[in-house]
């Protein structure tokens, strides 16, 4: 089971089943359902957040340290160049505004770790450094994304509440997760389990579910589908236009074909396990703007580890092909 969790395609399908399930019966994890509490969100978030930084690892990021100005570049890439998609869309009339801020949030999310490092893995580039970027990217994500989204989305007074919302149940949980595996063994030899990595993931799966069932209560359930249909194609177009862009930058910037797969990868995959707790605590007041943002979150999520697939042995062959003139 454990096995099938961590993997891109079984995680998916656990979250297919979630939503499924709410689906069947969404009054039960919808607000004041048998499932959801009072504040459930938020300590959920709490959680995830807290494991977070007990499994931080300062050193991943040393390898960045010997490339700082490829580093600077490609950390802003992952942010900057799917945002850049997003507002050449959207000043072009080609998203509607119902959709623009749902992919403004996804454009702003850091690259995911695990799914990063294993295709960097598995196409031969260099996975350590995957891994430090991967790292760098959610630990800058925890405090640029609520920043970057409040700043343009949300008026003075407002911002100033949900930026202590986030500080209490995203930056302090995780802060205080890397304090606490510092000052006792017996905490980092947990944190350090394999098990431990996988309960951040049944969180996150949880609050698919949650958002799910918050979102099916306020409509009917044949609009979800509809809801589905719609969202699909810009999903998929946000996801081809990253990866595009990913692959121009990754051969452009770096010589070495290992560097430029890594940098590949990182540019092309969006965080779902950073993405979702956010939403859920600034939107945690709006079930139909938390719905909203997560249809397009899981499309994106299950569209770039299925297109990521196909980007594997292209670059393996170009990896391969440097190793053959050496």
């Amino acid at each position: 089971m454990t096995r099938v969790l961590t993997s891109g395609p079984g995680f998916v399908c656990i979250l297919v089943v979630m939503i499924l399930i709410a689906y069947w019966k969404p009054a039960i994890g919808a607000k004041g359902g048998a499932l959801h509490f009072e504040y459930l969100s938020e300590c959920v978030v709490a959680l995830i957040f807290l494991l977070q930084g007990a499994r931080l690892k300062h050193e991943n990021l040393t390898l960045l340290v010997r490339r700082p100005v490829g580093s600077v570049v490609l950390q802003a890439g992952i942010i900057f160049l799917p945002v850049l998609w997003v507002k050449l869309g959207w000043a072009m009339g080609l998203i509607p505004q119902v959709l623009y801020g749902s992919l403004y949030f996804i454009a702003i999310l850091p690259t995911t770790i695990s799914s990063c490092v294993v295709f960097s893995s598995n196409a031969g580039g260099n996975a350590d450094y995957a891994l430090g970027h991967a790292t760098l990217s959610n630990l800058i994500g925890v405090f640029l994304v609520p920043f970057l989204w409040l700043g343009a989305f949300q008026a003075g007074s407002t911002w100033s509440f949900l930026f202590l919302k986030i500080l209490a149940v995203v930056i302090i949980p995780c802060f205080a997760g890397w304090v606490l595996v510092r000052i006792s063994k017996k905490l980092k030899d947990s944190a350090t389990k394999e098990g431990c990595g996988h309960i951040p993931m049944v969180c996150i799966a949880f609050l698919v579910y949650l958002a799910t069932c918050n979102g099916l209560s306020m409509t009917e359930k044949n609009l979800f589908w509809t809801a589905l249909v719609e969202v699909v194609p810009y999903c998929l177009s946000f996801v081809l236009l990253v990866h595009l862009s990913g692959w121009i930058f990754a051969i452009r910037w770096s010589k070495s074909k290992e560097i430029q797969v890594s940098h590949f990868f990182c540019l092309s995959q969006k965080s779902l396990a950073t993405g979702l707790p956010i939403a859920s605590v600034l939107f945690s007041e709006n079930a139909e703007n938390l719905f909203s943002i997560t249809l397009p979150l899981f499309c994106i999520h299950f569209l770039q580890l299925f297109l990521g697939t196909f980007f594997l042995k292209p670059w393996k062959r170009r990896v391969q092909s440097e190793e053959n003139q050496l």
